[in-house]
C-alpha cells in the first residue's frame, strides 16, 4: 500500500494541481468509495492516465496480462 500511495504522489507531484485532483480520484477509486463514472468528465483522461500509471484499470483492479 506504501507503494501504491507513493507512485500516486509521485505521479501528482510531476503534473500540477489538474492532476492532484484526478490522483485524488484515482485514490477514491481504488478505495471503492467513488467509480469512474461518478469522475467529472473533464478529469477523467487524467484520472484514467493517473490508474494506468499503476498499472490499474478504471474499476482501480490491476490490469491483466495476456
Amino acid at each position: 500500500m506504501i507503494n501504491l500511495l507513493l507512485r500516486l504522489f509521485l505521479f501528482c507531484v510531476k503534473g500540477g494541481d489538474r492532476m492532484a485532483i484526478a490522483v485524488v480520484y484515482a485514490t477514491l477509486i481504488v478505495a471503492g468509495r467513488r467509480t469512474f463514472d461518478q469522475v467529472p468528465e473533464v478529469i477523467r483522461p487524467a484520472v484514467k492516465d493517473a490508474l494506468e500509471a499503476l498499472g490499474l484499470g478504471t474499476d482501480g483492479q490491476p490490469l491483466k496480462t495476456i
